[in-house]
């Protein structure tokens, strides 16, 4: 009976059968390096107003609690663009000190929309030491970005703390474009979904770009969540041959217990954690092992309700729509950075979904 039980609950776990309007969308990346590296440039070097949501990690226990001391604070953060292409900001607290950091322009991978990721030594609280932050910067429109924070104990290697920085640019108007962070995406149920789209792989130098498409299907039935990504490539991703292959990649975690500020999935086979935080969720290894290859994985959820055949921002700049690419308004931004051991960054991964139709 008790396995009976199992494979019902894994069969309600996985996907219906699909209906995708097919073909849906293809994407070109930017001529070149430089294009992409200028308008990450332009995109971030600004004046930012946000709000943070953050929790506080037990890795050893594999928890994910309330973060009292900065979950809801608001800051200032003061971007400026050097010469050399770094960026230097000054992140401020409405009620505390200053923190001045430098994000070196070798450091990035970054996007043709403006969106990034890195590493980096940061800390959110002045007078602390830094933490080794894996940190995704995504653009949610014209004048309004995420940021999402994976901070790890610099000697230990254990996660402490995800952190999301919603922020808006100073001196926007209040209209953004039409496309906004869904905001009310914040448990297991609301991220729940297809997910049909495309993705870019990069490897760390920017030195190659590659595309592939990717569906990404998430479920739950209130205690067990399930989480596939199938991917569709040539067989040498780096490569030129028409060969391709299909990779289906499936994880089964457990819920969080009701009563939590936030959603989070424990993946205890792979040591990891998903956070849903308003609008956006990561997923990172509990501990970072140099001997072991892991990856870190950011998005958000965007709404567009007036986009007029377009997608958000980090879609429109760089995708052409073909056939019928479907009603809904909502869209899924993602960035994957994976590392082989000794954290050495092997490539990021950067997709674009849009929401599957139902029947």
């Amino acid at each position: 009976m008790i396995l009976a039980a199992a494979l019902l609950t894994v069969q309600a776990l996985q996907p219906a059968p699909r209906h995708i309007r097919a073909p849906h969308r293809i994407v070109k990346a930017s001529a070149t390096d430089a294009t992409e590296r200028e308008s990450y440039l332009q995109y971030n070097a600004h004046a930012w107003r946000g709000v943070c949501r953050s929790v506080v990690v037990d890795a050893t226990r594999r928890r994910v609690d309330y973060d009292a001391d900065l979950d809801g604070k608001r800051y200032s953060a003061a971007v400026k663009r050097r010469k050399n292409g770094d960026l230097e900001e000054r992140f401020s607290w409405d009620d505390a000190d200053s923190i001045e950091t430098t994000l070196p322009s070798k450091d990035v991978v970054c996007d043709f929309d403006g969106s990034y990721s890195c590493d980096r030594m940061k800390s959110l609280v002045a007078g602390t030491a830094p933490s080794f932050t894996i940190e995704t910067g995504l653009a949610v429109s014209d004048e309004a970005r995420i940021r999402i924070l994976a901070l790890y104990d610099g000697a230990t290697g254990l996660l402490k703390r995800i952190a999301c920085l919603d922020e808006q640019r100073v001196g926007a108007s209040e209209s953004t474009g039409g496309a906004a962070l869904a905001a009310e995406v914040d448990d297991v149920f609301a991220v729940s979904g297809e997910w049909a789209g495309d993705a870019t792989v990069r490897r760390p130098d920017n030195s190659a770009c590659r595309v592939l498409k990717q569906d990404f299907v998430l479920r739950c039935d209130g205690e067990r969540f399930y989480r596939g990504l199938e991917m569709r490539m040539p067989g040498d991703l780096f490569s030129t041959d028409g060969k391709t292959e299909r990779t289906l990649l499936e994880s089964y975690g457990e819920v969080s217990e009701p009563g939590a500020a936030y959603d989070s999935v424990i993946f205890r086979e792979d040591g990891a954690v998903l956070c849903i935080l308003p609008g956006c969720y990561a997923l990172c290894p509990f501990s970072l092992d140099d001997g072991k290859a892991f990856f870190v994985e950011a998005g958000c959820f965007v709404d567009e309700d007036d986009r007029q055949g377009q997608l958000p921002i980090s879609v429109r700049k760089g995708i052409m729509m073909e056939g019928d690419p479907g009603t809904s308004s909502r869209f899924l931004a993602r960035s994957v950075r994976l590392y082989a051991p000794q954290r050495e960054l092997k490539s990021v991964t950067t997709s674009y979904h849009q929401l599957v139709d139902g029947d």
